[in-house]
């Protein structure tokens, strides 16, 4: 009962001393600094460099291709932490004073926290270092689908016509894109043409881009063919669609592009989407934009190249 008692007292004098607002501001206050840190460490194809870069895309928005970040994403993992490390403190103000004047006992939980907190970020590292050894296999099985494409008639950026069902036989690269899209747009075109680059002739001749705009009431087939100029995408390999505003828009719900204009700047948020279309017409993958989406871009072109038509 005594010893019940004695635990008992030694929580509460833990929870209501010093030492766990101690613990608790340390924590968060290092762990922000591991934030910042990853925020602002240069960027590497390989071990932390590698890793900053893949945790600023997926927490900071960042985008590769032009260097930004969205302001929203850091706001939404820098502040948190601070809050509440600032909520602790005041909470625990009085107890956290007291124990300021003892060093010696202030030692031990921030510590604690600092070893737990580097715990953390080099268990993170070495898992993406490990990862990074040799390149990830493309899951071609696991990502596998058979969903009938969009059918849609628009305008290329040479003013012809063109069916999406009239490639059938070949392996399409769905993508969305608008000429004055000033983020990732063009890495999106970038990312294409560098997959199709490392495939032989004759299996370049054997693929079909086709990136719909996103922005069909201002996107002529001129506009589109200057950015398909800027970006070196020569026909008929890469065909730039415009055409009716509700026929697009119709279309690009059913790639399921989620899109919104900000009514003061005109800039369209937007995901960074490939539809991969087999020989018959379904969409066989969904990949993404960055590095490791590209490497398994260019393994599931092959894939679906290798693949025969279903005679049926």
């Amino acid at each position: 009962m005594q010893g019940a008692q004695t635990a008992a007292e030694r929580v509460e004098i833990f929870f209501g001393g010093g030492r766990f607002p101690a613990f608790a501001v340390s924590l968060l206050v290092l762990w922000e600094v591991v934030l910042v840190g990853l925020l602002l460490a240069p960027g590497g194809s390989t071990g932390l460099g590698a890793f900053a870069d893949e945790f600023r895309v997926w927490c900071f928005g960042y985008d590769p291709a032009t260097g930004r970040l969205e302001a929203g994403y850091v706001m939404g993992m820098l502040t948190p932490p601070l809050m509440l490390a600032a909520m602790f403190a005041l909470f625990w103000l009085g107890p956290l004073r007291e124990l300021a004047r003892r060093p010696s006992a202030l030692a031990a939980p921030v510590l604690c926290a600092a070893v737990l907190v580097a715990g953390a970020a080099g268990g993170f590292t070495l898992l993406r270092t490990s990862s990074a050894g040799g390149e990830l296999p493309f899951p071609a099985e696991a990502l596998r689908t058979a969903h009938r494409a969009p059918e849609f008639i628009g305008v290329n950026q040479a003013g012809d016509p063109v069916e999406i069902a009239e490639f059938r036989g070949k392996v399409v690269l769905l993508t969305a894109v608008y000429a004055s899209c000033p983020h990732s747009c063009p890495a999106i075109l970038t990312q294409a043409r560098e997959s199709l680059a490392g495939l032989s002739e004759a299996e370049r001749a054997d693929v079909r881009v086709v990136a719909v705009t996103m922005d069909p009431e201002n996107d002529s087939p001129q506009k589109l063919a200057e950015l398909a100029n800027m970006h070196g995408l020569d026909l008929p390999v890469f065909n730039l669609l415009t055409g009716d505003p509700p026929e697009v828009e119709r279309v690009l719900d059913e790639m399921s592009v989620a899109r919104y204009r900000d009514p003061e700047t005109g800039v369209i948020e937007h995901p960074n989407l490939f539809l991969l279309l087999d020989r018959d017409g379904h969409v066989a993958y969904r990949l993404g934009l960055g590095e490791r989406q590209q490497q398994w871009l260019s393994a599931a072109l092959r894939i679906l190249l290798g693949e025969a038509p279903d005679a049926g």
